[in-house]
C-alpha cells in the first residue's frame, strides 16, 4: 500500500512533468520561420499551428483544420541521400502503413522550389505529401496532410495555400 505522502509526490512529480512539457508548445498564427532549417510558411488567416511540442530541435508546425484534419511542415536532413523528391515521396509512400493503397506521384512547385507531390489513398483515409529540397544541398522539407475523403478537396486547397507560401530564409 502507497502512503498518502508518496502518493502526493507522485501525483506531483506527474504534474510538474506534464507542465513542463505543455510550457514548451507555443501557437503560431499569421508567419511561422524556422532559421536553424532555413524556411518559413504562412498560417492561413483563422488557423493556428502549434510547435515545440517535438522532441529534440524545432523541426516545424502542425496545424489543426477544421475538418479535424491535420498538415504537418518541417525540415529535416536529407540523411537517406535522396537524389530527387520524386524518390523521397516514393519511399515515404513504400513505408506507409497502407502500402497496398493507390500512389500518385508528380512533380510539384513549394513556394519557388521544384518538388514532387505524392498521395495516398488508402480507404478512407488520404495522405497527401510535398517534398521539396534546398538548392545546393542541405535540409529537405516536407508537407504533410492527413485527412478523410470527404474532406480531401477542402483541405488539399489549404495545403497548396501553405506550399505556395513556403519561402527560402536565412539558413543559420
Amino acid at each position: 500500500m502507497v502512503s498518502r505522502a508518496v502518493a502526493g509526490f507522485l501525483v506531483l512529480l506527474l504534474t510538474s512533468r506534464v507542465c513542463a512539457v505543455s510550457a514548451q508548445s507555443r501557437s503560431i498564427e499569421g508567419a511561422y520561420r524556422n532559421p536553424a532549417l532555413g524556411y518559413s510558411i504562412r498560417i492561413p488567416q483563422g488557423l493556428k499551428g502549434v510547435t515545440g511540442d517535438q522532441a529534440g530541435p524545432e523541426r516545424g508546425v502542425k496545424i489543426s483544420l477544421p475538418s479535424g484534419a491535420e498538415i504537418s511542415v518541417f525540415g529535416e536532413p536529407n540523411s537517406l541521400e535522396w537524389k530527387s523528391p520524386e524518390e523521397g515521396i516514393k519511399a515515404e509512400l513504400t513505408h506507409a502503413s497502407c502500402s497496398s493503397g493507390n500512389q500518385e506521384i508528380e512533380p510539384a512547385l513549394i513556394g519557388k522550389l521544384k518538388g514532387a507531390k505524392g498521395k495516398l489513398i488508402c480507404s478512407d483515409r488520404v495522405m497527401s505529401l510535398l517534398l521539396a529540397f534546398r538548392t545546393r544541398g542541405g535540409p529537405v522539407y516536407w508537407l504533410r496532410l492527413e485527412t478523410v475523403r470527404a474532406h480531401e478537396s477542402e483541405d488539399e486547397a489549404i495545403l497548396g495555400t501553405i506550399a505556395s507560401s513556403f519561402r527560402l530564409i536565412c539558413w543559420k
